[in-house]
């Protein structure tokens, strides 16, 4: 676990408040594309409620179709002005898009520029994330490849800079390498998840956070968890 990780969760076991901001595109978003369900930030905000009682404040400034240019322009608003504990910065498919036209540099300059402005943050954790797979056959070439490129410099970012990353692109390419089927029963389309990837994401990202999740105390995670542990067992074999 990253040493700020680590200091987040201490805080949310001893101070009355911490606010977290989720901050990127569709895949952050709470919109028709969790049909009705919850998205992987609604169920961090249940697992970290279970785990920790109400003692947090999640709060989701995802919008769709962004990329790191429109988060650098509304940070002061829809992050900054919130004073948070911890942002999860979940960004890049859209940048990898080619008819973006961003380029790899341009990417990771954009991305470095908000784990900076985020640090200046007083006490903030700085948390980025990979995605989730995007159906590689069913999108452009040149799109799958960049986002795969795209991805890498997220993870290249947060090494570089010493934040926290949750780096669920590995596991999710896993599961679509070995069963493509499965992979895509988690998906609305080849660039988002449904209800139940949302659900497969959150169960992860809760226990990242040293908050997971059970069938018993949430019964709609029936489904999610038996692919979890399914990828925990893989995870074991491939080490």
């Amino acid at each position: 676990m990253h040493h700020s990780l680590a200091h987040l969760i201490a805080r949310m076991r001893t101070e009355p408040l911490t606010r977290l901001v989720a901050f990127g595109s569709s895949n952050t978003e709470r919109a028709e594309h969790c049909e009705g369900a919850h998205n992987w930030f609604d169920w961090l905000d249940v697992g970290l409620k279970h785990r920790y009682g109400r003692v947090h404040h999640c709060i989701n400034t995802g919008i769709s179709g962004e990329t790191t240019r429109e988060l650098l322009a509304r940070f002061e608003r829809d992050v900054a002005f919130y004073q948070p504990h911890a942002v999860i910065v979940t960004i890049g498919g859209n940048d990898a898009n080619p008819i973006k036209a961003m380029s790899a540099d341009e990417y990771r300059a954009n991305l470095v520029e908000l784990v900076t402005r985020l640090h200046r943050l007083p006490d903030c954790t700085v948390i980025l994330q990979t995605y989730y797979s995007f159906d590689g056959e069913r999108i452009d070439p040149v799109h799958a490849e960049q986002f795969l490129a795209f991805m890498q410099i997220v993870r290249d970012v947060a090494a570089e800079t010493d934040v926290a990353l949750l780096d669920n692109l590995r596991r999710w390419e896993m599961l679509r390498a070995r069963d493509v089927e499965a992979f895509r029963a988690l998906m609305r389309d080849p660039c988002h998840v449904n209800h139940l990837g949302h659900a497969v994401w959150g169960l992860d990202v809760c226990r990242a956070f040293a908050a997971p999740l059970t069938p018993q105390a949430v019964p709609a995670l029936a489904e999610a968890l038996p692919i979890q542990r399914r990828l925990d067992e893989w995870e074991k074999t491939s080490i």
